[in-house]
């Protein structure tokens, strides 16, 4: 495959889907574990609490500093290739802890490693993709494969397999898929050039291109929408089931029945909101999704529908699932030289795991804790409507004239 041709472009994008594929099942897979787990280890509701936290921490921090080193060499692909040979190797090390302090410094590790895959893996499809097609391509990336992985593979294999071989080899389910994922990285993909950014001549990040990010507009308002949107993708993914079973009183299975349309939602729209974006726009479509976000938690509170009816408007309520390839891949790789991608990408994912993850559901449980559960969906929606108005102070990106939709 020729560099710059459209086989090797789809070819890039398909290798690097399958990498955050692998690496979703991983991270997320821990959580359909814990059942399991919890009991095996003997852990405490604070010491679960402690598991989480210790993997999302590190993973904020080295998304950032392993993306800015890797900036400053000009070496995405051999830095993402050693990522993943580490991944592969530690990701057993979680199946092997027989202890809370063990699994504890297995998943800060597997946080440590696991953070710059996404980044490494974004500026590569933005050096490597035409901008015609450069949004459906990170939204490929980012949210088709882990989708299908983490909503509908992932809980019925791992609980499956736990149940039958123990919940401890579910945690070597991807070692092996992990390494084949890095043979096909150091195979077929080339260390990027500045071919697909004609305006750059070089892609290794010098200290004024460090300065560049920080002045650029839309590098720190796109890490504030992050913020926003892991805050609010949070505080529902959290709070929506508990609210539907207590206060809107639907059985389980209704629950879980509205849940899953989230997952087909993030499948569908994390890859038709940024397509959408390559005809019409980076900036009026990071505005729209991100205020229709109000509307899946809007529906949940005061929709008296049918089932279908409210299913249909949290399907479309959970569009900032596809806004935020725009806040946290596309709109930082265009607004920056080639040889500062990594970085900018790097730090809308740390401030937003950090900070949104961080702060985010946590105020909203203490909220709730003093004004009754429906408070949390009143604040996600609140952050969907401030999403959408922090979206207008972007500048477009897209050189090219947008097609009328």
């Amino acid at each position: 495959m020729h560099r710059g041709s459209r086989r090797y472009e789809v070819g890039v994008v398909a290798i690097l889907c399958l990498v955050y594929t692998v690496v979703n099942f991983e991270f997320l897979g821990i959580n359909y574990l814990l059942p399991f787990v919890v009991p095996a280890l003997r852990l405490t509701n604070g010491e679960l609490g402690a598991v989480v936290s210790a993997f999302w921490v590190p993973f904020g921090v080295s998304s950032y500093l392993t993306a800015r080193l890797a900036d400053k060499w000009g070496r995405r692909q051999s830095t993402l290739v050693a990522v993943l040979i580490l991944f592969s190797f530690c990701s057993v090390l979680s199946g092997l802890a027989a202890s809370f302090h063990e699994l504890l410094a297995a998943r800060s590790l597997m946080g440590l490693i696991e953070g710059p895959v996404l980044p490494l893996a974004q500026s590569i499809v933005a050096i490597e993709s035409t901008e015609a097609r450069r949004g459906i391509n990170m939204g490929i990336v980012q949210t088709l494969g882990a989708g299908v992985m983490s909503g509908f593979i992932a809980p019925l294999a791992l609980v499956q397999w736990a149940v039958h071989h123990g919940w401890r080899s579910g945690f070597f389910m991807v070692a092996v898929p992990g390494l084949i994922s890095a043979a096909l990285v150091a195979a077929f993909i080339r260390e990027p050039t500045a071919g697909g950014r004609p305006d750059d001549t070089d892609v290794r990040g010098t200290a004024d291109s460090y300065g560049h990010i920080l002045r650029a507009r839309n590098v720190w308002l796109c890490s504030v929408l992050s913020v926003m949107f892991v805050a609010h993708s949070l505080i529902g993914l959290g709070y929506l089931p508990v609210f539907l079973v207590r206060e809107r009183h639907l059985q389980p299975q209704q629950m879980s029945m509205l849940m899953s349309v989230l997952g087909i939602s993030s499948i569908v729209l994390g890859v038709l909101v940024p397509a959408m974006a390559d005809r019409m726009g980076r900036k009026p479509t990071a505005i729209v999704a991100g205020t229709l976000g109000a509307l899946c938690p809007l529906a949940a509170l005061y929709c008296s529908a049918s089932l279908g009816v409210l299913g249909m408007l949290m399907f479309i309520g959970w569009a900032p699932v596809g806004a935020s390839i725009l806040y946290m891949s596309t709109i930082p790789s265009e607004s920056v030289p080639a040889g500062s991608i990594s970085t900018a990408i790097g730090l809308t994912f740390a401030v937003g795991t950090l900070v949104g993850g961080g702060f985010g559901p946590a105020l909203s449980g203490w909220a709730a804790d003093h004004w009754g559960l429906r408070i949390t969906l009143v604040i996600e929606a609140y952050i969907a409507v401030c999403m959408g108005a922090l979206a207008t102070g972007l500048r477009e990106t897209m050189k090219r004239k947008p097609i009328a939709a």
